[in-house]
Formats: structure tokens, sequence, C-alpha cells
């Protein structure tokens, strides 16, 4: 038998995603948030289906959303945290990031 967590979902390699231990503390077990100037909830980013290009864009260390999906995302996830632009910006520096 197949542990099962909390949405149903079977934990197996195919069935999860690597995120960075900042992401993944910020997401906990939601599925999406809600946009405030809409009221509706909406869906975070999936790497499995989404396009990173489609709902975000790089402006030099600072990740932009484009899309409600990539604000929800960049929003709850902290992607723009001081600590982040900071780290990012030294992997820029030293040509780490992004990558290919």
């Amino acid at each position: 038998m197949k542990k099962v967590i909390k949405h149903g979902g079977a934990t197996t390699a195919d069935n999860l995603c690597y995120a960075c231990i900042f992401c993944n503390l910020q997401k906990g077990t939601d599925l999406g948030s809600i946009n405030w100037q809409t009221g509706e909830i909406v869906r975070f980013f999936n790497p499995r289906r989404d396009f990173w290009g489609e709902h975000f864009r790089l402006d030099e260390a600072v990740i932009q959303h484009q899309t409600d999906i990539g604000e929800v995302t960049a929003r709850i996830l902290d992607f723009n945290g001081d600590e982040r632009i900071v780290e990012r910006q030294a992997l820029i520096a030293s040509g780490q990031y992004p990558s290919a």
C-alpha cells in the first residue's frame, strides 16, 4: 500500500517535485491562495504543467509575476524576500543564475 498525503496524491517520485527549503516551508500543503484584487482562489504554479516564462519574468534579481497564478505563487512562496533577492544577486554575479 502506498502512503497517501493530505490532498490524496501518492508519495511517489512521479508525484513529487523538488523545491528549495524556503519554498517548501512557505507552501506547506497549500494548493493556491486568494487573489486579493478579485477575491478569487487561484492555484499555485505547477512546474509539471506550467511554463515558467508564461507566469514570471526575471527583472535583474527580482521575479516579477505576469499572471494571477504567478502573483499568488510569488507572494505565498516569498520569491522576492530580501534574503532571497540577495542570494539571487550573488548567483547572478557568479554566473550560476538563471540556469539554462
